[in-house]
């Protein structure tokens, strides 16, 4: 009896290295998605039931559903109980091991500089239903200018693959106001803004996937109030109706510890006074590129280059459509300080991790461009160059949480800026 067991065994063994034999998936299956839904992690598979079996596939499938950014890791296995069928028909179970993060997060917001200390708290709740809809919602205190409360609050909500489709949509709205004191102290003005947003994406790529070429089209309808706090002016109020459109290609990979692939498009949005109740007309476009390069030799170092162009033939809402000096553009020089309708800007950053914590890296920067009033003015404008160094502390166990401290040094200033955020600099 044991000497026919052992040879229903080895013609079991034989059969499975058969020639011409083909292993095919029976089932796909997910372990430690507790929030996630199925449903969002099968449409960013490669491979599906009933397809023969590939490796290099599964391996594609898993770095899609990391690039979510909703795990901390992502890995599989395959079934070892093979069901054998017909000769040339062998059956596997594919098993994708997941580990989500936490996706509610309460962020404490502090920002000081030279003219005021802005307070405020920021709610970043991500996979929302289990299908990855991501809330933020952000109260600010602003300071005090001129004997008036400044203030900021802002709600984006983000719908991806509205009911399993190819369509993603994305809704915001800000209520803010800011005092511009103007130097001569005869006048301050509070401006008052309100925008409401509705934003339509569509992925150009047979399943939906989150990546490739997409479009999107939208509007904006924005109100601004000018009230004269004290001077000669007079109280206005401007408002727009602005059309949106953008196409673009994006293809960004997460790791354990950095990015890689790269991004680029074209942002188009127009306001004319034939739409809507209009009188701030403008037609304004961006052009722009990312690229997260690594190295098989340093696969945790980053090289990240971006390039901007932005040019708006007039202004908007009373304000130049473009500003630079910021923890996340001009660094080492103040926030807002270039304004002007048209921006040039590149970014290079180089990313090298501690060798102890890789969690954490330095990161060794230069910034250059400058803003001008036409395309004219680029050609007699200088540029400003902003470098310095920082570190990088990436929080693996919340969605995209990367705290960054920058110390940058503006050239053209001869003046250091420090700066703070949580999430990437671009």
């Amino acid at each position: 009896m044991q000497r026919k067991i052992g040879l229903v065994g080895l013609l079991l063994l034989l059969s499975s290295f058969s020639v011409g034999a083909v292993t095919h998936v029976r089932s796909i299956s997910f372990e430690g998605n507790f929030v996630t839904d199925d449903s969002l992690l099968l449409r960013e598979m490669y491979i599906q039931e009933g397809d023969e079996l590939d490796y290099k596939k599964i391996e594609e499938s898993v770095q899609a559903i990391m690039d979510l950014g909703l795990f901390k890791s992502v890995s599989y296995f395959i079934a070892e109980d093979y069901l054998f069928g017909e000769a040339g028909s062998e059956q596997a179970d594919l098993v994708i091991l997941l580990e989500e993060k936490y996706y509610l997060l309460i962020i404490p917001r502090i920002r000081a500089n030279e003219d005021a200390t802005h307070l405020g708290i920021q709610l970043r709740w991500d996979n929302m239903w289990g299908l990855n809809h991501q809330l933020r919602f952000l109260v600010e205190d602003r300071g005090t200018t001129a004997g008036i409360g400044e203030r900021r609050e802002r709600v984006r909500y983000n719908y991806p693959n509205v009911n399993g489709s190819r369509f993603s949509l994305h809704f915001e709205f800000v209520n803010q106001n800011n005092v511009d004191e103007y130097p001569n102290q005869i006048d301050a003005i509070n401006r008052k803004d309100d925008i409401f947003g509705i934003q339509l994406s569509k992925w150009l790529n047979p399943r939906g996937r989150n990546k490739g070429w997409f479009t999107s089209v939208g509007f904006d309808i924005r109100s601004r109030e000018n009230e004269v706090v004290k001077g000669l002016l007079q109280d206005s109020e401007l408002s727009a109706v602005v059309l949106k459109m953008q196409y673009g290609f994006q293809d960004v990979h997460e790791y354990a510890y950095n990015r890689g692939g790269k991004e680029f498009g074209y942002l188009f949005d127009f306001a004319h006074r034939d739409i809507g109740n209009t009188n701030s007309e403008y037609f304004n476009h961006l052009l722009y590129y990312r690229s997260f390069y690594r190295f098989d030799s340093r696969p945790n170092d980053n090289l990240n280059v971006q390039t901007l162009f932005g040019f708006s033939t007039e202004d908007i809402l009373g304000d130049a459509a473009y500003d630079l000096g910021s923890s996340q553009n001009l660094r080492g020089y103040e926030s807002g300080k270039f304004e002007g309708n048209v921006k040039l800007l590149m970014n290079i950053e180089y990313l090298t991790p501690r060798k102890e914590t890789p969690t954490l890296r330095y990161v060794y920067f230069i910034d250059v461009g400058n803003t001008y009033n036409s395309i004219d003015d680029i050609k007699h404008g200088k540029f400003k160059t902003g470098i310095g160094m920082g570190v990088r502390w990436k929080i693996k166990a919340f969605v995209k949480l990367d705290l960054r401290f920058d110390m940058g040094y503006g050239i053209n200033d001869r003046d250091y800026q420090a700066s703070f955020g949580t999430s990437h600099s671009f």
